[in-house]
């Protein structure tokens, strides 16, 4: 995969994640799947658009 397309993807992830939680922060009421499901989920897709962003950034010419 070429660097733009995998920054691309990165940044995507990254801002997906965000609106998510987010939305999830101000529309739902405390539950169990929140809590436990989607949170920690999108968390991981923030680190792993952040890993991805640092891994390109370092690889850089």
């Amino acid at each position: 995969m070429r660097k733009p397309q995998s920054y691309l993807l990165s940044l995507s992830y990254l801002i997906l994640s965000w609106t998510l939680l987010l939305w999830l922060h101000f529309s739902t009421e405390p539950n169990a799947f929140a809590h436990l499901v989607a949170i920690p989920s999108l968390l991981l897709f923030t680190g792993f658009s952040a890993y991805h962003l640092a891994s390109k950034k370092n690889s850089c010419c």
